[in-house]
This record gives C-alpha cells, structure tokens and sequence, in this order.
C-alpha cells in the first residue's frame, strides 16, 4: 500500500484545499518560513489522530521533543476555532491488501441468541474477492467544540476507486455518532450485490430504517452506532449496528437471516475501517528525519527498543547500524566510500568484542605459566561473556579508526539519511535538509541515493524537503540521461519525480507543482525567480 496524494485545508498557512500528489521522489523547495513544513506536519497529525485519537497534539509519536505541532489552536489557519481542519489522503493498494473483519453469528447481543444457543459460527466476507479495489482514500475533519471548550474529530470517511463510499459523523459534545453517509450503491461494488442477490433485501430494509428521507443514492442517514465513543473507528474490530436496522419478515429463517447481517456488517466493516486501517499501517512504517541530526556521542550506547522517534535525531541510525548483519553495513559503506557514490572518505565498521574481567578466574589464569591445563575451562568462562559492539568511522585515505566527533559534522548529518534510504521496503522516508553541512558534489550525489532506494528493490518512497539546487539538478540530469538511453543506472522518468513550490502569498500558503518534461527541464520557470541568485553573482 502506497500513500499517493495528500489534500489539505484549513491547515496552519494553508486554507483552500490544496492537493499535492506524491511521486517515488517528492520534493519540497521555497524560501525560509514560506510553509514547506506544513506538509510533513500535517502527515504527523494525521497518525496522531489515527493512532491516538489525538486532535489536539503537539508532540508526535514519529518525532523527538524537538518537533512540537503546537496543539489545534496552533495548527487551524488563522488560530480561527470556527474553521475546521480536513485532510484527504489517498492511497493504492494491492489485490488482497484490504482487512477483513469477521464477526460470529450467536456473538451479537441484540440477536435472539437462544437461535444458536451456545454454538458459534464466524462469519465472513472478504471484498477482495469480489471487487478491484486500486485506490481508496481517508478523510478527516477536526473542529472546535464550544460545547467541550476543546477540539474532536468531526467527521472520518472513506472512498473507493475515486468515489465516496461511507461518511462517520458525531454531535459536537463527541456523541451521537452515526453513519451519515452510505453508498452502498457505489459504482465498483455493484457486482458484489448482484452476486450476492440475498443482499438486496438487507439493502431495501436497511434503507427504509435508517433513511429520514429517501432522496435518491447517497441519502443523508441517521445510523446510530454502538459501542464506540467517537468517528474513529476502533482498528481491528467490525462496526456495530442496532439490529432494528434488519428486521426480518415472518417468512425468513431467523438463523439465516442472522448470517447475512452479520456477513453484510463484515462487508460495512471492509469498506469503512480498512480503509483507515491500512492508511496507519503506512503511517507507522514511515520515518522520520529532521533538519538537525545529532552527532553520537563518545561510548554511545544504542537503545535496544524500536522507537520511531530518534529518527528525527538521527540516532536511531546508528542504532540500527548496530542490530543489521554485515551485508547491510557493506551496503552502507558502497554508499559512503566508493568512488562512483557519495565518496566522503569514511566508511562504517562495527567491532564485536567481549570485556574480560581484570579479577576475574579467566584472565589471572591467562597470566600464569599454568593456563595451558586449565583452557577448557577459560574457554567455557570467555564464551558465556556477553557480546558487546563498537560503532566507528574508518578514514579510508589513512586507515585509522576515528569516531564521529573528531571529524566534521557532515558526516553525522548525511549517515542517517543513507541508513534510513537503504533500509526496509515499501517505507515513506520524510527528510529535512538532507543537505545540511555536506558539500555541493555529495548534494548531487545524494540524487543517485534516492533514485536508487525509490527504483531499486526497496520501493522507498521520499518527501524531500530542500533547498538543495544542486540536488535537483542531478535528478533533472538523470531524466534527460535516461530519455536520451544515456545513463548507466535506473532509469528516471519524470512521472516518477515531483517537484512542488511552497511560497507564501497574500497571507497564506500557496503550492505550485513544477512539472518537469522528458529532457529533464522545467516547464515553466521558477516563480519568485528562485535559484536564480548564482546568476546574479556572475553577471
């Protein structure tokens, strides 16, 4: 599952909705302060509110204590609390990627359950099976409750194949929450009812209970939900209806009847919470990497448990460094030494030692004349030492271990965008400046990273955030290399890269897509005259 698109409104600087798609290589330029950052901000809100349910945050589960949201008050445009924020986000997925969501007839308390008695049957339905599903979207809208004097989510709801599907609502006091949506007659799930033809009467007293007013395909509804205390569906569990909602005619068998609710809530259930599910799934996997990385330092001890947010930090990095095998440190250091790659004269060894105890049985024996009849035993005593590990950096011109204070703070700045490129599949990677304190040639170089870990095997996807022309013109060169069947590498096509122009216009945020064409060139000309200072110097 891949996030393809974002929509935001309402949201810090920006206020009409504003959609930007992402690319394998997505990048961000602008001036200081012109609202690059509200696009990885609003991705961190959005996994805030998916996983935590939290509409009010300012720190994030995805960074360190540097990064603060603010709170609501903070992120809606213009501090105005009559304004509500909304998100759209798309997404592909594959076939069979969707949840499903079983429920068990005899298990559903409004059911007569002396029909089953103490038997209980799982009942199933799985979409996948049924429709082809290639794009679904979330949307999320954040308001303000005067009646609370705090912020909730208003409203959660999804879409398939370009079309809405189903729309979760609440009272402002948080409940009352409702269906208020339902296209049960969307385009791409119009062979799931005609195959399932028994559906149709679920359908007919589905409607005629829950519709105020019948006034076409996507009526308003009024569908209480039970056992839920908010829009945000709870991950990993089917929805729940009242079963007045079904009522069966003094024809049916009731046990029957039973199973085709259940396998019908299942199905609502697929369309409604997998959606969500799967878009914080990839929320989750994604890392990570602000604009100033630390430096590790002297004696670093690594943290043994995954913590998303040291990413921001860089240190999770080296963290990493220390738990991957040697095939994946061979792979970093191709990167950071070879000629024909990032070229900075160091390379990564990670040293695996045991500490011997000066007191200890092992070593005094070691010092004797004796130690020869006593080496079984030493052995056995070395061998139930702990294993330790040592991260340095090696200068490859002269040799010699060094760590990474006592060589030039690029190279703290630039490894954890390397390690985090490289590893793992199928992972958004958001990065910050990734040119921070590393020359112009590296700059470039970093272009054949991304192209790399985006085309390559790893199927990394990146939000750039830069100011880096020089990295922009690499890239720019290996899709007019590629056109021309002149490059040695991947092959880059313009598709695969996005280039957006973040600026700030009569008092708020507007973004512009710079499309580039198959020389590799811009379509139309910077606004602002951007990248346009190195001209000026020279004439």
């Amino acid at each position: 599952m891949i996030i393809k698109a974002l929509t935001i409104e309402n949201f810090k600087g920006i206020r009409e909705p504003v959609r930007i798609e992402f690319k394998p290589i997505t990048l961000l330029f602008g001036p200081n302060s012109a609202g690059k950052s509200t696009i990885v901000q609003a991705l961190h809100y959005i996994r805030e509110i998916l996983e935590r349910n939290n509409v009010d945050a300012d720190r994030s589960l995805g960074a360190d204590e540097s990064f603060d949201l603010g709170g609501f008050r903070n992120l809606v445009h213009k501090h105005d609390l009559s304004t509500r924020i909304r998100f759209r986000i798309e997404m592909s997925i594959g076939h069979g990627e969707l949840q499903e969501y079983p429920t068990f007839v005899g298990n559903y308390q409004n059911f007569d359950t002396d029909l089953m008695g103490a038997h209980r049957l799982e009942v199933n339905f799985d979409l996948n099976e049924w429709v082809d599903v290639d794009t679904m979207w979330v949307e999320l809208e954040v308001g303000w409750s005067h009646l609370l004097g705090k912020p909730y989510l208003t409203s959660y709801s999804t879409g398939l194949n370009g079309a809405p599907v189903a729309g979760i609502t609440c009272s402002d006091d948080g409940k009352r929450v409702r269906i208020s949506k339902l296209e049960l007659r969307h385009p791409s799930l119009v062979n799931v009812h005609k195959i399932n033809s028994e559906w149709d009467i679920l359908d007919e007293l589905f409607h005629n209970v829950v519709n105020t007013k019948v006034v076409g395909e996507g009526a308003d509804l009024n569908l209480m939900l039970e056992n839920v205390s908010g829009v945000l569906p709870v991950w990993g569990k089917g929805i729940s209806v009242p079963t007045e909602c079904f009522s069966p005619s003094n024809n049916s068998d009731p046990q029957y009847f039973q199973s085709e609710v259940m396998e019908f809530l299942s199905y609502l259930s697929q369309l409604i919470v997998g959606p969500g599910e799967l878009l914080l799934k990839a929320l989750n996997r994604g890392r990570y990497i602000g604009p100033i990385r630390k430096t590790p330092p002297r004696n670093y001890s690594p943290v043994n448990s995954r913590d998303d947010a040291r990413w921001s930090s860089g240190l999770a990095a080296w963290d990493l460094l220390y738990q991957r095998d040697l095939t994946f440190i061979n792979e970093v250091n191709r990167w950071l030494a070879s000629d024909n790659r990032l070229n900075t004269g160091y390379s990564v060894k990670l040293k695996r030692y045991k500490e011997l105890d000066l007191d200890g049985p092992a070593y005094l024996s070691l010092c004797t004349d004796g130690w020869l009849d006593e080496v079984d035993d030493i052995v056995n005593e070395l061998k139930r030492l702990p294993e330790r590990k040592r991260l340095t950096l090696i200068e490859e011109d002269k040799h010699i271990e060094v760590q990474p204070h006592d060589i030039g703070i690029g190279i703290s700045q630039l490894l954890p965008v390397v390690v985090a490129a490289l590893d793992g599949k199928s992972q958004m990677v958001l990065v910050e400046q990734p040119e921070l304190h590393i020359h112009p040639r590296i700059q470039a170089e970093l272009g054949d990273l991304f192209i790399e870990a985006a085309l390559g095997e790893s199927g990394n996807s990146f939000i750039i955030e830069t100011h880096s022309e020089h990295l922009l013109l690499r890239i720019m060169r290996r899709i007019r290399e590629s056109y021309q069947q002149k490059s040695d590498g991947m092959p880059l096509s313009p598709e695969a890269v996005g280039v957006w122009y973040v600026e700030q216009y009569d008092n708020k945020t507007v973004v512009r897509e710079m499309l580039l064409n198959k020389q590799g060139e811009l379509v139309k000309a910077w606004p602002g005259g951007f990248f346009e200072e190195g001209l000026r110097e020279v004439f």
